[in-house]
Formats: C-alpha cells, structure tokens, sequence
C-alpha cells in the first residue's frame, strides 16, 4: 500500500543557554517606568520576580533586532550591540546566522523565516552565487508543503542498467544489480566526526532508521545492543589500508565503502566475490582532477561514489574550486561518456543550509552527505579549539533520544524547503533536478554575459 513519507517533529528544547545574536544594555539612569516592557511583543524586557518595582535584566535571546523598546525608553537608558557569544560562533561558511538557524530548526522542526529587512550582499562565493529557479511559484498545485500534488524526494542508491536484454520468449536475460531506494536525498555521514560517544551513536542510528536512510560510520563501529537486526541501514567504510579479504564485514550490509587507493580494483574485486549482492562505494577526496577519477570509477562499474570535500566545500589541494563547480565537472564528463545514469553520486562538506541541498543536486549530485551540520544541530558551537575532551556543552552525554529527535527535525525542515524548491520550480520529483543547470543561474555567468563585451573589461567578466 502506498504511504507518503513523512518526518515527525516535535519541539526539542536545546541543553545548553540559548545564544543571544544581540545584547541590551539598560543603564544607571532607568527608571524603572516599564514602558520597554509594553513596547516588546517578544518577551525581552520583564519586571523583576523578587522585586516588580525593578526591571529584570533582558532576555538577550528573545530580541529581534527591533529597536522599539529603545525608541520607546523615555531615558534613552537602553542599548543595543551584537551578542558576542553569537559572532564568535563558527567561521567561514558556518556562519553565526547559518549555525543559529540549525540551532532553531533541529528545535522547532519548521522552515525558519528570514530575509526581512536584510541589507546584506545578495552574491558571495560557493553557493552563494547561485540562485535557484523559481519560475513555477505562481502555480498553487505545487506549491510545497501546501501544495496539493504529491512530490517526491526519493531517489536511487546503485548502478542502473542502461537497456534491458530479453530472448525470444520475453524472459529478462539483463542481470539486473542491486539497487536502493532512499526516501530523501540525504544521508547521514559521522566518518569525520570530532566527537563521538555510544550515546550519541545509539541517537544517530536511531534518526537513520526513523528517516529510513543510511548512517555511513568508520568499519567496525558496533550498534548499542537492540539495534543489530537493523544493521542494513548503516554504512561501514573501510579506511585506506584495510584487507577487505580478511576484514570483518557485516553480512546484512546493504552498502559497503571503501577509501579509493591504488588497490581499489582489487579491492572491489574481492569484495564483489564476498558479497556479490551488497552495493559497492568508493570514497574519494576531491581535488584536482576529480572528474577524471569519477570517469574512471564509474566505467569499471563502480555503482557509487562518495565525493568528500572539506568543510568550506572546496577540493583538497585546489583551494579556489568549489563543489559547485566540481561536481558541475563530474556531471559533464559523465554525461559526455553516456554513463551518468550507471553510477550514483553522493557528495559532502560544505553543505551548511537546507539550501544547499536541492543546489548540490542541481550541479550534479544524485544524493547529499550531511555531516557538520548533524552536530550544529546538537548544538556544537564549531569552534577552532574544541575537540572531544573540551565540548563546552558536553554532547558526549546527550541521551539518544534528544539526539534522535533534534536530527528529525532537522531534516524535517531541511526536506519541507526542498519540497518548496522543487514546488516553485513546478517539479514533482527530485530525480529530475540533478543536473538541472538550466534551473539556476550562476553569478559569474551573469557577470560575464554583463560586462565582458563593455570596453575595459576582460573575458571573465571582472573589470580591469
């Protein structure tokens, strides 16, 4: 019987303080006159419990940004700056904004508003120069989340058969491969965690199996004692080095990766004679030259492979190209050899917003690796000197459960704003957005297209 997919959220309160993206300051000269706590509609300002002559001090994270108490004070006692807990959140492409976003999202469940009032740059670098078509809007019947076409957001783990062969007698002699289905175009990858404990394993494994996809840990990584008859939906991945011949391997797998080296063949081959029915995946780090090894893979019949970028989603050792850009570069060199279709794309690092996923798709991926952004929504903090002895919120205890819950909503709100992506683009499945370039528009083009023929300017499109 069919059965949509659906994510269940509920609101999941974080363990650590809020953080305040901006901080009041009420001065010596107030007066007590409460008029601040009239002007707010978001709850900042209170009267003191223990003393209602008082005020109490603001609730930092409650404000908007909205200025009205501060206009209101006939004192002028009250100020506003930048929280500075908030600003030292992150760096580079997790941003304070990008990182407090998932903070509410993996609370809340729902697609976060923002953009009013922003005065920020429109364009920037990575995704941020490219916009998403958005041309179908208009049309009420796929319109998202409140659209009244079902649309779907499954796709295929596997290799593809390009034809199928039948005899005389109509009887199949194509040998058909294994091939899985994933309700959603995401994947849960912990391989390059910084922290990780059996409670937070136990809840990782738990938002796998109630998101039905796959959890792709280090070899050798055990499941909590009640999980192991569902071992099919975690992805053990082997490091360079290991002999698969003799290695402990799972026999209930579902998917089996291994890091690309210079054995890989035979290592594939070893593992295909082992578990001639488990779906192969290579692991390889992007960088120079990427596509021709994709190229190479997927001609040897490789069925998947799990591109890595780091976490700004740039190659490694090629600092200046984007995923954006790399992947566009996969997709055309297999497309040019007629062998897209036979091998499946994972791709991971960088993906920092829900926005990043329906664009990751677009330039090339079939499926999207989320990895930092799984511990942003356990409230990691994503700074420079944290390691797994020094989390200043402890995530190492987190119960399952809480960990559980805070992904699912996570992914919930990450999966609502791919349903509007492909709702305003009028699509009615996400298969059909990969590779899809003629669906975005891309900030160099535009560049180019605009000022390359103006006397001056270079082909590039930058002025000199």
């Amino acid at each position: 019987m069919f059965e949509r997919y659906h994510v269940p959220i509920k609101t999941v309160p974080g363990r650590a303080a809020p953080i305040p993206k901006f901080t009041i300051t009420r001065a010596d000269n107030c007066v007590n006159c409460g008029k601040c706590e009239k002007a707010c509609i978001y709850g900042v300002h209170k009267r003191s419990e223990q003393d209602p002559r008082k005020m109490a001090d603001p609730v930092n994270h409650l404000c908007k940004n909205c200025f009205r108490c501060i206009q209101d004070c006939p004192q002028r006692a009250l100020s506003m700056s930048p929280g500075s807990d908030y600003l030292s959140l992150g760096r580079g492409v997790w941003t304070p904004l990008r990182i407090l976003t998932i903070y509410g999202e993996a609370e809340t469940g729902k697609i976060p508003v923002l953009g009013a009032g922003y005065r920020g740059m429109f364009a920037g670098t990575g995704y941020d120069g490219m916009w998403t078509d958005m041309s179908e809007i208009v049309r009420p019947t796929r319109d998202g989340i409140h659209g009244r076409e079902y649309i779907s957001t499954s796709v295929d783990v596997g290799r593809k058969p390009g034809y199928l062969k039948f005899n005389g007698d109509g009887r199949l002699m194509t040998s058909l491969p294994s091939v899985m289905e994933l309700p959603i175009p995401m994947v849960l990858d912990v391989t390059r965690m910084r922290v990780m404990s059996e409670s937070l394993l136990e809840g990782l494994a738990k938002a796998a199996f109630g998101l039905k996809t796959l959890l792709f840990a280090s070899a050798g990584t055990r499941l909590p004692d009640g999980y192991a008859g569902r071992s099919s939906q975690i992805v053990p991945v082997y490091p360079e080095g290991t002999d698969v011949r003799s290695a402990e391997i799972p026999g209930d797998s579902s998917i089996l990766e291994i890091a690309y080296s210079n054995d890989w063949r035979s290592d594939a081959r070893a593992l295909r004679e082992r578990f001639p029915k488990t779906i192969l995946s290579v692991r390889v780090n992007a960088s120079r030259g990427i596509e021709s090894k994709v190229e190479e893979l997927a001609t040897a019949g490789i069925p998947v492979v799990h591109v890595l970028y780091d976490e700004e989603g740039l190659e490694y050792g090629n600092g200046d190209r984007h995923s954006k850009d790399s992947l566009r570069a996969i997709h055309k060199a297999l497309v040019s050899r007629s062998i897209r279709d036979e091998v499946t794309i994972i791709a991971g690092g960088g993906v920092a917003a829900a926005e990043h996923v329906p664009k990751t798709v677009i330039c090339g991926a079939d499926v999207v690796a989320l990895e930092r952004a799984l511990m942003l929504a356990l409230e990691c903090r994503n700074h420079r000197t944290c390691s797994e002895d020094s989390c200043p919120i402890g995530m190492k205890t987190a119960s399952p459960d809480w960990v559980e819950a805070r992904l699912e909503n996570l992914v919930g709100a990450w999966r609502d704003q791919l349903l509007e992506v492909l709702g305003a683009m009028g699509l009615r499945e996400v298969r059909r957005l990969r590779g899809e370039l003629g669906r975005a528009i891309f900030l160099e083009d535009v560049e180019r297209e605009a000022f390359s023929g103006i006397e001056g300017g270079d082909h590039d499109g930058k002025a000199r």
